[in-house]
């Protein structure tokens, strides 16, 4: 196995990936239970990486990057597109939008890039407003859908 490549185990994210999507699904509950170890492997994963390398660093940053592009271009054709607070329009691009920015907001926000001149720090507070924007667009347009605010909590 090359250096740098975590060791096959309950550790390793693509092992538990693999199992939770080959294996048995009809308890929903250890399913769930095992995509979230997933989850946290993976992002650990990430981490030791982006500890070990300014150049994942940096692909972090981009990453970041074409992800908040992406809510704003989103954000933007719904305001082209004429959509209303509370049409089915505002509803799908709201959706959309509120979709990556949780990827955002919930995941890549835990990381901490120790590496000089990061800019991660400053992301993410620009994606935070960004989040901000959406759910005050849910909050305009009476949504009644359980969403997250920037930080994880219920709004």
């Amino acid at each position: 196995m090359p250096s740098g490549q975590p060791a096959r185990g309950m550790d390793n994210w693509m092992d538990m990936m693999t199992e939770a999507m080959t294996g048995d699904q009809t308890d929903v509950v250890a399913t769930h239970r095992l995509l979230t170890q997933c989850q946290d492997a993976a992002m650990k994963e990430v981490q030791m990486l982006l500890q070990s390398s300014e150049d994942v660093s940096q692909a972090m940053v981009s990453l970041y990057g074409a992800l908040s592009a992406y809510v704003q271009t989103v954000t933007i054709r719904a305001k082209a597109e004429g959509a209303e607070p509370g049409d089915l329009d505002h509803a799908f691009r709201t959706g959309q939008s509120y979709g990556v920015s949780c990827v955002l907001n919930h995941l890549i926000d835990d990381l901490v890039d120790p590496n000089a001149g990061s800019i991660l720090a400053s992301l993410d507070e620009f994606s935070d407003s960004l989040h901000n924007e959406i759910t005050t667009g849910v909050e305009d347009a009476n949504l009644t859908v359980e969403v997250l605010d920037a930080k994880g909590n219920m709004i």
